[in-house]
């Protein structure tokens, strides 16, 4: 009797034991910030974008996370950010505008080329991104996709919240839903919104790294200088994976 029991309590354990995955990093969630195709060849195109796509191709294929993010600028049409919507304005101007919650309270707005509006090419996310983030959901990956900027008087660089934290996003709670504790920060553009996106983690209380080669921006002047004030927060891939290394916990059961 005892020893019919212990076969099947071995069967239903092989069932529904979860495998062991060495690729997984405990209470780390990726972070992807705009990487859609208007920053890169669109609207918006910027020549030194396509770099960092190896880069997060890797974190995608050879990382498992217990969560990731991927934000995408929003923009309905018309929105403050738009040369378009101010007339007389052109894409490099800036324009100061009121804050929602503050009559008395104003911000410096810069105007851009219409970008990032939803139903057009140039708000979906890169090709091999897309698909490799539709590969992991619901397979072995939750993946959020945080929708910003998507009211027409306020602009929103963070993934988090808009620039005058009027409105928050799900990300931080959806971070906490998770137990994340550290966020591997990526994407576009250094000096706007992943900058936005960084600084909103630190002030809630994330351990931040910034991938210095997953970003980019327009200069290298430009992401130097994003750089420097995010110091401290930041790493290179390389030295990031062999401070986290995959496959250490495996090696160390097989020692055993």
């Amino acid at each position: 009797m005892l020893a019919s029991l212990l076969t099947i309590s071995a069967a239903l354990l092989s069932v529904h034991a979860v495998p062991f995955s060495s690729k997984l990093h405990k209470h780390t969630a990726l972070v992807l910030i705009d990487v859609q195709n208007d920053f890169i060849n669109g609207s918006l195109a910027n020549p030194r974008a396509p770099a960092i796509l190896p880069k997060l191709y890797e974190l995608l294929d050879d990382h498992e996370w217990p969560y990731i993010a991927a934000s995408q600028d929003w923009h309905p049409e018309g929105h403050v950010s738009f040369a378009s919507a101010h007339p007389g304005a052109k894409k490099g101007d800036t324009v100061n505008i009121t804050f929602l919650d503050i009559a008395t309270k104003t911000e410096t707005q810069s105007l851009t080329a219409d970008h990032c509006v939803p139903g057009t090419w140039g708000a979906e996310i890169e090709e091999g991104v897309k698909a490799r983030l539709q590969f992991l959901e619901g397979f072995r990956t939750p993946v959020n996709y945080i929708k910003k900027a998507q009211n027409h008087s306020v602009d929103s660089y963070s993934a988090f919240a808009d620039n005058q934290y009027h409105q928050f996003t799900t990300l931080d709670s959806e971070l906490g839903l998770h137990s994340i504790e550290t966020i591997v920060v990526t994407g576009l553009i250094t000096n706007a919104c992943v900058r936005g996106t960084c600084i909103d983690g630190i002030k809630l209380g994330y351990e931040v790294v910034l991938i210095e080669d997953a970003t980019e921006t327009t200069s290298s002047e430009r992401k130097a200088a994003s750089i420097e004030e995010l110091e401290g927060w930041v790493m290179n891939l390389t030295d990031w994976e062999s401070a986290n290394p995959t496959g250490l916990r495996r090696r160390s059961m097989r020692e055993l």
